[in-house]
């Protein structure tokens, strides 16, 4: 809980297993076969004060590898007064939006709405990086349906991959920029700087921090990783795009209430 909203975690596995992951990383009891909010959990946010104004789910998984329990969830979790987010790698069905959209126009009434965001990272080195995961092509049909459903629509860029070339992110933006109302993103974290794909690619001027990420359960120590001046690219990316940028979703959300 974060004086304003709260995250949820589940210890459910995540199915896409994308190298850049740090779950498995921060909590070692990772399961299959268990519910992503049990019964208790599902008790404890219907007994949420009022100054929590948002859930936010999927913090530790992928919300939408069960379509039907993820709109259960929704739909349980509408009667609560909260706004919700959520956020998936994966292709959704027009199906399951349509549901979404029948979730929003239910909070709505109550004041409060749905926010969706679609997970892009990558373009061109999504094999690489995400070897399980829908294309970034149906990601963002995704992000297309459900914009043009009129859910509130955000591009998680996150993590901020420093083995991304410019004229990826370049790619990233102008893919997507007609679909959504911002875009928030941040660094790599990784438990060990000896990863692969970075020994791979060979980026430069990496700046490599030892942290405790404030968003994250506690005793999770990470290197924070960045390129010099990529975050700033992002960001005068955007501007030029017309496009508001965001240090994460809460900050996005926010944004979102006021228009």
């Amino acid at each position: 809980m974060d004086k304003d909203r709260v995250l949820t975690y589940s210890q459910l596995s995540c199915p896409l297993d994308c190298e850049y992951c740090f779950v498995d990383d921060m909590n070692y009891n990772q399961k299959k076969n268990v519910a992503y909010l049990s019964g208790e959990q599902i008790e404890l946010l219907k007994q949420l004060p009022e100054e929590i104004n948002l859930i936010m789910l999927g913090c530790d998984t992928e919300f939408f590898q069960s379509k039907r329990n993820s709109i259960e969830i929704l739909e349980e979790l509408s009667d609560l007064n909260k706004d919700i987010s959520v956020i998936t790698k994966l292709s959704l069905s027009s199906d399951l939006i349509q549901k979404m959209k029948e979730v929003d126009h239910k909070l709505r009434q109550r004041g409060n709405f749905l926010t969706f965001s679609e997970s892009i990272p990558c373009l061109d080195s999504s094999r690489l990086w995400e070897p399980r995961a829908p294309s970034p092509e149906k990601r963002i049909q995704t992000l297309r349906v459900a914009y043009e459903n009129n859910l509130k629509t955000l591009v998680a860029i996150r993590l901020l991959l420093p083995t991304i070339t410019d004229d990826e992110l370049k790619k990233i933006i102008s893919s997507t920029k007609d679909y959504c109302f911002g875009y928030y993103s941040g660094p790599l974290y990784l438990k060990n700087l000896e990863h692969p794909l970075l020994e791979t690619n060979h980026p430069v001027n990496l700046k490599k921090e030892k942290v405790q990420p404030e968003w994250m359960l506690d005793d999770n120590i990470f290197y924070k990783i960045e390129k010099d001046g990529q975050m700033d690219f992002l960001k005068n990316l955007l501007q030029e795009q017309g496009k508001p940028f965001f240090e994460g979703a809460a900050d996005a959300i926010k944004y979102l209430k006021t228009l």
